[in-house]
């Protein structure tokens, strides 16, 4: 290459690059970083304002960074990036988070990158509002409930994707729309129950019957549901509930087989980790861990220890410990808590247990929540190994 050559490339600009090119550039810059780069120019801006752009920056920024998530407390969450080579001390920190990336509130429901949080108790079916952590935009859904409405206890499903155009639309533009699902709840087993469902998309709840051939009951401490795989997850006493709000279909799962129904909701987790459907169990400190197959669509055992060979015995003698969550990419890493001891890290590879220090006597609710099924990179170091 001569003189002449290398003079025009080192006179290239960044602007020069077409948009797919710059895209990735932006992609790879560090978290705190994006938010600033959004004042560069309007092109920027557009970029980085496209609905699409923060669920593919989470993304792509999980192969570069190890991500931790932690309990604060009841339905309370805090998120975290670290570089590869952050070093946590347990001695010295309760655990690796950064205060910029604290979420408070009632925690509702996760996916897609969105969060579902309430201003009241989430039970309520009222003050419910999305929040998108990378924006910090709040997107508040309107109440269907009349104020003087006879107060009763509802479940909450939530569930977000890509791709929807928007309405009158033209084009094939993406956008992130998202669906909040309430639904009175019952003990008793019904076949045919009603539910509201919101749309971001027409900005308005409508009403709908879900129809359950085997019948369901909701489980008395689950109002929650798990949104994976384009499906909502509630949790009933007897089977799981299946409900797509998008394109409206129902059915139910049973539990594993070899499994006491009323000991998984109660101390047990309905979760996703390692990219698979998965429950987790403690019984008599015997540990499960079942994936789903769905061909055929059984529960397969992927993982079982005894606690009482790796735990503290006051631990393992508590009668309310749980499976508190499991590792959204790393398939052996399970979560394991009691309100006496706190929480406990488990890798069931190596049968390695590491307490994470602070949460002692904290009131750590379960909580369900999907990430993007991104692959985890087992060279990663990471706090959970």
């Amino acid at each position: 290459m001569d003189h002449t050559s290398l003079s025009s490339c080192s006179l290239t600009n960044i602007n020069d690059l077409t948009d797919d090119v710059l895209r990735e550039i932006l992609i790879l810059m560090p978290f705190r970083s994006i938010a600033k780069s959004k004042c560069v120019c309007k092109r920027w801006f557009r970029m980085i304002s496209n609905p699409s752009f923060p669920a593919e920056f989470v993304s792509r920024q999980h192969s570069l960074f190890n991500t931790h998530f932690t309990f604060i407390s009841s339905h309370q969450l805090m998120l975290g990036f670290f570089p590869k080579d952050f070093i946590f001390n347990f001695k010295t920190h309760r655990a690796p988070l950064s205060p910029e990336t604290l979420m408070k509130g009632s925690l509702c429901g996760y996916s897609n990158g969105l969060f579902l949080c309430c201003s009241n108790r989430y039970t309520t079916g009222r003050g419910f509002f999305v929040y998108d952590p990378l924006t910090k935009q709040c997107n508040h859904i309107p109440s269907f409930l009349d104020e003087n409405e006879e107060k009763q206890l509802y479940a909450v499903g939530f569930l977000s994707r890509t791709g929807y155009p928007k309405k009158g639309g033209k084009g094939s533009s993406s956008s992130r729309s998202f669906r909040v699902v309430i639904v009175k709840t019952f003990l008793r087993k019904k076949r045919v129950f009603e539910m509201e469902i919101f749309s971001s998309e027409t900005g308005k709840w409508r009403h709908t019957n879900a129809f359950c051939a085997e019948g369901f009951a909701f489980a008395p401490h689950w109002m929650l549901s798990l949104a994976y795989g384009g499906y909502l997850y509630f949790m009933g006493s007897t089977n799981i509930f299946v409900f797509d709000p998008i394109f409206p279909f129902s059915r139910t799962i049973d539990y594993p087989e070899d499994a006491d129904a009323m000991n998984i909701v109660s101390f047990g987790y309905l979760g996703c980790g390692g990219g698979n459907l998965r429950i987790g169990d403690i019984s008599n400190n015997d540990l499960r861990v079942w994936d789903l197959m769905y061909y055929p669509l059984v529960w397969r055992l992927v993982h079982r220890t005894n606690l009482i060979e790796h735990l503290p015995t006051r631990f393992c003698s508590n009668c309310y410990k749980h499976v508190a969550g499991f590792h959204p990419y790393d398939g052996d890493i399970v979560y394991l808590y009691s309100y006496v001891d706190g929480v406990f890290v488990a890798n069931l590879r190596t049968n390695k247990f590491v307490p994470i220090p602070g949460y002692e006597k904290s009131d750590i609710s379960p909580f369900q929540f999907e990430l993007n099924p991104i692959p985890y990179e087992k060279n990663h170091s990471s706090t959970s190994d």
